[in-house]
């Protein structure tokens, strides 16, 4: 117990004369290493590099002519994206204004139309060869209540005279006759 009060009384001291631990896992005392003086000089610094410059300086002006004519060719090939990016804006600026011109075109053809109200909107039943209008079959619904006929007598008479119904599909029911009497 004495030891380890003594270690923690001195655990905030630096010993001058410890041993550090080199990252060659090696001792060294502080006095057994090398000053700046007596190191061995860099892979930068040494004289004998001298030959490998000149040797890479002359291939960097063996290099300089290939990378001219590469940048140059660099440069054709991007002024020629650019006039293909050009061009396809103008195209795409072509295909907008004949879009908006084919609309302002139907805007023009729709408000010279006839409108919906103008025009009666027909039944059908083609294959037979009769119609009918929306309004030719209201004013019969109408003409026949005005009688004092039942809505499945009107349903019953417009099925036997095969008169569709407003979506062509379906027969006629008193349900049915009874929902276009309400809305009228």
């Amino acid at each position: 117990m004495n030891d380890f009060l003594k270690n923690l009384r001195n655990s905030g001291k630096k010993d001058p004369t410890s041993v550090k631990k080199n990252m060659d896992a090696n001792y060294f005392t502080h006095s057994e290493r090398r000053i700046p003086k007596e190191r061995r000089p860099s892979a930068f610094n040494r004289s004998n590099s001298i030959p490998e410059k000149e040797v890479k300086k002359q291939e960097i002006e063996e290099l300089i002519p290939v990378i001219a004519e590469n940048t140059t060719q660099l440069v054709k090939e991007i002024g020629r994206i650019a006039e293909v990016s050009e061009m396809l804006l103008e195209s795409q600026m072509r295909q907008q204004n004949a879009m908006a011109d084919f609309f302002e075109s139907l805007k023009s053809f729709m408000a010279s139309r006839p409108s919906d109200n103008d025009m009666p909107m027909a039944t059908t039943s083609y294959a037979s060869g009769t119609h009918y209008t929306k309004d030719d079959i209201i004013s019969t619904i109408n003409r026949m209540r005005d009688q004092g006929a039942t809505f499945s007598t009107i349903a019953e008479y417009l099925r036997d005279k095969g008169i569709p119904t407003f979506s062509g599909r379906g027969q006629w029911h008193a349900q049915t006759i009874h929902r276009l009497c309400k809305h009228i």
